[in-house]
């Protein structure tokens, strides 16, 4: 049902915890699938590179692994590049999720359109 990757992330999630004088900080909420998920996520920005990403959550299994796999995407990225992060690329990455996860996903994109306009 769950992917080696699905598993990998949640099993061994990256990037958990806060980074101490971020430069971005934001908060997400999710109550989809029976789920009430929250997120608090930092970023450190390096002159338009995002050098880290840490977020603490109280979350569902598709959540913590949808947040594991985002910060491995967003690390290193420019703003500019943080578009080219969509559902579709989570979810391929992830092995396709069942559909009773896709509110991970949605909530992991959330948390990045909040982090992009704080950047512009």
């Amino acid at each position: 049902m769950y992917s080696k990757k699905y598993l990998e992330h949640f099993s061994a999630p990256r990037n958990i915890g806060v980074i101490e004088n971020a430069d971005i900080s934001c908060n997400v909420v999710n109550t989809e699938g029976g789920c009430f998920d929250t997120v608090d996520v930092t970023v450190k920005n390096d002159n338009g590179i995002i050098s880290d990403l840490k977020y603490k959550l109280k979350a569902c299994s598709g959540t913590i692994t949808a947040f594991s796999l985002l910060s491995e995407l967003v690390i290193g990225k420019t703003v500019k590049e943080l578009d080219s992060i969509t559902f579709d690329q989570m979810n391929e990455i992830l092995g396709g999720i069942p559909d009773k996860k896709h509110h991970s996903l949605r909530l992991a994109l959330e948390a990045l359109n909040e982090i992009k306009k704080k950047l512009k």
